[in-house]
């Protein structure tokens, strides 16, 4: 009876602690299951049954939302591509395919991206974003190479033509890089079309154009006083005519041939900014105008000396254009290391004129843009391709140039900023 008994309380004791245990855990599942609200009237096997029926929906619903997913970027016309932390492509759509050529991936066996594209400037871009955990875009010239557009026989290989392309990285979690590229090829195409009309057209006005300056200044000598104050007046307007021709003419050139356009030495800019500043102070004086220039005495850089003096006296030019009387032109100058790891120059050229309108800014360095009037052409004159100009000079150094208002002097605020060091081409 006493072995019954122990028996009994043994098998109840085993019985009510596997209930509790049970209890425990089914806790333990409606509190994973919280997101979805309880109801109180049913019992815990029925609220883990409900939930797990609503967790199911959930996860119907959420499949086929990446479902869709996949799907726009599967048919998105930019490429996209998907990098994890080990440098594998792990995601590639039809367009990125088509784009940098790539046809031996297989979603089943990861590879390393250099093996599938060869691009030293998208490797970089992926390196670049993993370590500084932002967004970054490049522009650059892709060329496919023979050694692995593909595995095919017989393939003809000279259709394979360089393509001008941008991306857009984006960092994702746990190392990943996601990647979107834009086929540029076209637009590049139909500007240089356009840019080439536009130089055969400035080449045949400048040849006219000489020849009525000629005239106008023959004719000056031949006229009355009444006379040549008209004359005077078609003289300076042909003047501008000719400066409009010739400023476009150089920038064809330098979007055609940068390294074949410019001479590039080693140059002190403190003493390249002082004396593009010296060019200018006769109009600075006219307004007393000071000039300022904070930063390291001695930076050196690799720069056409000629036209690197010509955006400093462009920009002068423009500031002192839209100065107040007795204003200011302060440049600052530090060196930096980008993103890329390379040293640049930072240049800051502020003034604290009338400032540019808000909705002019996206559009300053267009050529003959025509926006707010106090930033636009003068009496004194230009071709309206001075800062287009600036632009395509900072560009075949390598470089890139800005425009905003500053937050201080609420004046015109320019940031270039320029390698060190030119790369060879």
């Amino acid at each position: 009876m006493i072995n019954f008994l122990l028996g009994l309380a043994i098998g109840l004791f085993i019985y009510f602690w596997n209930v509790y245990r049970a209890n425990c855990q089914l806790k333990e599942i409606l509190y994973s299951l919280s997101e979805f609200d309880s109801v109180k009237s049913l019992s815990k096997i029925a609220q883990v049954r409900r939930g797990v029926n609503l967790l199911n929906n959930k996860f119907y619903y959420t499949q086929l939302e990446l479902d869709v997913h996949h799907e726009l970027i599967r048919k998105n016309p930019l490429g996209y591509l998907r990098i994890d932390a080990n440098n594998c492509l792990i995601e590639c759509n039809e367009e990125a395919k088509k784009i940098l050529y790539i046809q031996r991936w297989n979603p089943q066996i990861l590879r390393l991206f250099l093996e599938l594209v060869r691009s030293y400037e998208l490797d970089q871009l992926i390196q670049q974003t993993r370590k500084t955990q932002k967004r970054l875009t490049i522009e650059w010239q892709f060329f496919p190479t023979a050694n692995y557009i593909a595995e095919e026989e017989n393939l003809d290989t000279n259709s394979y033509q360089p393509l001008f392309l941008k991306a857009y990285s984006y960092p994702l979690p746990a190392g990943q890089v996601g990647i979107f590229i834009e086929n540029r090829q076209l637009i590049r195409e139909l500007t240089q079309k356009k840019e080439q009309a536009y130089s055969d057209l400035s080449h045949e006005l400048r040849t006219p154009l000489t020849s009525l300056l000629l005239l106008s200044e023959t004719l000056q000598k031949f006229t009355d006083d009444k006379g040549k104050i008209w004359l005077e007046q078609l003289h300076k307007e042909i003047n501008r005519l000719v400066d409009l021709v010739q400023n476009w003419l150089e920038i064809y050139q330098l979007e055609q041939n940068p390294y074949q356009t410019l001479k590039f030495q080693s140059l002190d800019l403190q003493q390249l900014l002082l004396s593009a500043w010296q060019s200018v102070t006769i109009l600075a004086g006219k307004k007393e105008i000071s000039y300022k220039y904070e930063g390291e005495d001695k930076i050196f850089i690799d720069a056409d000396l000629n036209r690197f003096t010509q955006v400093f006296v462009n920009l002068f030019d423009n500031s002192i254009k839209h100065c107040f009387f007795g204003g200011s032109i302060l440049v600052k100058a530090q060196i930096k290391t980008n993103v890329y790891e390379e040293e640049v120059v930072e240049i800051h050229v502020i003034d604290n004129g009338s400032g540019f309108n808000p909705n002019d800014l996206p559009h300053i360095f267009e050529r003959l843009y025509r926006g707010d009037k106090s930033r636009m052409r003068t009496a004194r004159g230009g071709s309206g391709l001075g800062l287009s100009i600036v632009k395509q000079i900072i560009e075949a150094h390598q470089g890139s140039i800005a425009a905003s208002n500053h937050p201080e002097t609420k004046g015109a605020w320019f940031k270039i900023i320029v390698p060190l060091k030119q790369k060879s081409n």
